[in-house]
């Protein structure tokens, strides 16, 4: 009950953000498009720059960010073939976003600043990684075919912004080469904003829709593979790692556990609304498992004892 209350209140002003949002959008004439393209364009590169340039590269962990990766690979793979079968339009694009790309920033950080000790902070930071990886590559080229040729979508992934962020990033990184003070100041209001927006904008996209775009058999579909299918893969590659290799420590495997129970990430309802795959359905869904996420995480983490 402790943890519960704990991780309630620490969630608790997520919603208050998604609330604002929905004001916004509803009462100051707010648009979803430029919000999305605010976040998509101007923080997310920034954000995601300041977290790869100042990432410790140790080697024993550099498998991790590969390993988020290819499980968002798997699920998307396996929800998109999955959505094609049963839906006939963009649906199966935005099913296969809604279950591969977890909300590992928003949700993930505040819930391990809250469970571990701070050097296992800086690892959750480099296994999200492997999420932006994929949230900036497959992610955005699944959504981008939801309503685009191959051709288009792949222009527009080559126009992806954070995509050259984390590429300059790395070699910066790697070539040692150290931001200056102002620099850091700067992306700590960044991702105050981004956090902040994120949330944001699931509100002012619903503040655009005359009702909920629930669709039960979508949202049954997307809390099978975010919920389940999810955390069933990540403890396969966990079990593998006990009973086979042995690499990995115990903690490490909590923090792999933890980010395998996020829910759908914000940036959907953000690629969605600039994309135009579904943003009613997407803003709604994302709402609906991040309100189901509340109850959902605390429970699992009681359930394995983290």
């Amino acid at each position: 009950m402790t943890i519960f209350l704990n991780l309630f209140s620490n969630l608790i002003p997520l919603y208050i953000m998604i609330g604002l949002g929905y004001l916004a959008g509803r009462y100051l004439n707010v648009e979803r498009e430029s919000v999305a393209n605010l976040l998509i364009y101007l923080c997310l590169p920034i954000v995601v720059f300041g977290f790869v340039v100042n990432l410790e590269l140790h080697p024993s962990y550099i498998a991790l960010p590969l390993l988020i990766t290819a499980t968002c690979m798997i699920v998307g793979g396996v929800t998109l073939y999955l959505g094609k079968s049963v839906f006939a339009d963009n649906r199966a694009n935005l099913l296969s976003m809604c279950t591969s790309m977890p909300n590992a920033g928003y949700f993930g950080l505040p819930l391990v600043l809250l469970l571990f000790e701070t050097h296992l902070v800086a690892v959750y930071m480099f296994m999200m990684l492997g999420v932006t990886l994929y949230d900036s590559t497959i992610g955005y080229y699944i959504a981008a075919r939801g309503n685009f040729s191959i051709q288009d979508s792949l222009s527009k992934l080559v126009k992806f912004p954070a995509l050259y962020a984390i590429a300059i990033a790395l070699a910066c990184n790697l070539g040692g080469i150290e931001m200056p003070q102002i620099f850091e100041t700067y992306w700590g209001h960044f991702k105050g904003a981004y956090v902040v927006m994120g949330m944001m904008i699931i509100g002012v996209a619903l503040a655009k829709i005359d009702k909920f775009a629930l669709g039960p058999r979508f949202l049954s579909f997307v809390c099978l593979g975010k919920f389940v299918l999810w955390p069933a893969v990540m403890g396969l590659f966990i079990w593998s790692d006990v009973s086979i290799f042995g690499l990995l420590n115990t903690d490490i495997h909590k923090l792999m556990f933890v980010i395998s129970v996020m829910p759908p990430a914000a940036n959907i309802a953000a690629f969605a609304a600039q994309l135009n795959v579904q943003p009613e359905k997407a803003a709604t869904t994302v709402l609906m498992c991040t309100v189901f996420a509340l109850f959902y995480i605390p429970f699992m983490i009681a359930i394995f004892q983290l």
